[in-house]
Order: structure tokens, then C-alpha cells, then sequence
């Protein structure tokens, strides 16, 4: 290596090493700062390309694109279609930097087909992190969920939550779980049973907090979904408010919503949701 490559190489390293640990410094600050009009915004350049260009800066670059993104999540106020395109694309190129980096597969997860109502877009990238964690059970755990509960696909599920719980620190509930998606389970049970393993992995208290917030909430859903099949049972038709499940004296009083709101309940498609944003 000539001294002029050598020298172009060591400023270059020391630019992008000094723009990840300021951004790193003002996670705090930006998070408390973020305004309604910030957007997300990520350059639109492929994972391919990118990759190319970041050289040996891949770990580096891998680390700052999914801070940005997940910055931007933690301090939104609102979250638009193309805020989700472009977390989207700075998960991808993370990815592609990084794919074995668990973190950015934590992301996604967390994020993409819950907030966004990606699981699609979510299965894709948890591929690539499946691919080069082979050992890892986690993602594969992601990817069957979702078929299942996003996607409404029980084989390709079962499939996926069987092959992971073959893997090293597998929760036993796994292979349980994919051995009953080929029955008609509710998929709120799934869900809870879904978020209680990531909380029992977790070890960040925030985001714990932030899992368990949801656990609570389906477990709200779970409550009014068994009322209502009483109700109809007993009716010979559903509810058409969730009011009525108290003057029916199904329930005494409805589950609190642990995100504020009422529960929404859409009488024609008999979903229940908890947060009406979504």
C-alpha cells in the first residue's frame, strides 16, 4: 500500500469514526429534541453498492445506519409510509454491512411488522440474518411468528418455529407452539406467548417495558375476544359495541388499555385493535 493510499485510508477512518461516535454522543439529545416535522431519511443507495463502497468501514457504517433509524424510532412523535421506506432501507443496508450483527435483526423484529405492518419486508431481512447466525435460534423464531400471525401462513410458520427450536437455548415452548399451528389457534395466544419469549431475552429494562406494555394489551384483547364469543353464544349474534358486553353481563367492565385509548372494536370484521395509530 502506497503512503498516499495508506493516508487517504487512515482519514477516511477517522471521519467516519468521528461521525458515528458524535451521532452516538446525541442519541439522548435527539431523542428528546425530535420534532413532529423530522423525518426519516436514508440514502437510496443498494445494500450491494453500499457494501462495495464501505470497504473495511463495514462494521462501522453497519453500526451507525441502524443508530440512525433506531434513534429516529425513539424519538418520533408520528410515523409516516415513507419514514417506514426509509427505516426500512437503513435496516437493509445495516444488514448488508453487518449481517451478523444481532441487534439490527432485533430491530427489525421489533419494528417493521408490528409499527409498520411490514412482515413481508420484516421476513426478508430476518432471512439474511438467519443465513449467517446459523447457531442462532432467534431469528428463524422471528421469521415463523410472522408468517403465522402476520401472514396467516401455518405451514411455512410451523416450519420455521420447528427448525428453531432445534437450535442451542431454544425456549421448549417453541417446538409446542409450531407443533399447534397446524390446528386453529388464536392468534392472540400466540402473540402473548410470541412477546413473553423476547421479554424473557431481553435485557434491556427499557425495552422491556415497552414488550411488556404489549403483552398487557393482548392480554386486554384476549379478554374481550373470549367475552364476545360468549355474547354471541348466548345472543346468537356478536356485539356490535363492546359496551354490550357489559349490559349482556359478560364482563363486569372492559380491560384497560395500557396504551390510553379505548380498545377499537370493528363490529363487521370482528377486530379487536389497541392502537388505533396503527
Amino acid at each position: 500500500m502506497s503512503k498516499k493510499t495508506l493516508f487517504t485510508s487512515i482519514i477516511l477512518f477517522l471521519v467516519i469514526t468521528g461521525s458515528y461516535a458524535y451521532s452516538a454522543f446525541m442519541v439522548t439529545g435527539y431523542r428528546n429534541n425530535t420534532q413532529p416535522s423530522q423525518r426519516a431519511s436514508a440514502f437510496m443507495v443498494s445494500p450491494e453498492a453500499l457494501e462495495i463502497a464501505a470497504g473495511e468501514f463495514k462494521g462501522i457504517i453497519a453500526d451507525y445506519l441502524l443508530l440512525k433509524g433506531s434513534v429516529f424510532l425513539g424519538g418520533r412523535y408520528s410515523t409516516t409510509k415513507e419514514d417506514w421506506k426509509a427505516v426500512y432501507t437503513l435496516f437493509s443496508q445495516s444488514l448488508a454491512l453487518d449481517p451478523y450483527f444481532f441487534q439490527t435483526c432485533y430491530y427489525v423484529q421489533a419494528t417493521l411488522p408490528w409499527e409498520a405492518k411490514m412482515p413481508q419486508r420484516a421476513i426478508e431481512l430476518l432471512e439474511i440474518s438467519k443465513q449467517h447466525r446459523p447457531w442462532d435460534w432467534q431469528p428463524g423464531f422471528y421469521i415463523g411468528f410472522d408468517y403465522y400471525y402476520f401472514l396467516k401462513d401455518n405451514l411455512n410458520g410451523s416450519k420455521y418455529l420447528m427448525e428453531a427450536s432445534e437450535k442451542p437455548g431454544a425456549s421448549p415452548l417453541l417446538a409446542l407452539l409450531g407443533a399447534r399451528l397446524s390446528q386453529k389457534a388464536g392468534e392472540t395466544k400466540a402473540g402473548i406467548v410470541f412477546l413473553k419469549t423476547m421479554y424473557e431475552n431481553e435485557e434491556n429494562e427499557e425495552t422491556k417495558k415497552q414488550i411488556k406494555q404489549r403483552i398487557d394489551a393482548l392480554k386486554g384483547v384476549l379478554i374481550l375476544e373470549k367475552a364476545i364469543e360468549k355474547f354471541t353464544l348466548k345472543l346468537n349474534h356478536s356485539p356490535k359495541k363492546l359496551d354490550e358486553l357489559i349490559t349482556a353481563e359478560i364482563l363486569t367492565a372492559l380491560p384497560e388499555n395500557p396504551y390510553g385509548d379505548a380498545y377499537n372494536y370493528d363490529y363487521e370484521t370482528g377486530i379487536i385493535s389497541y392502537d388505533t395509530a396503527l
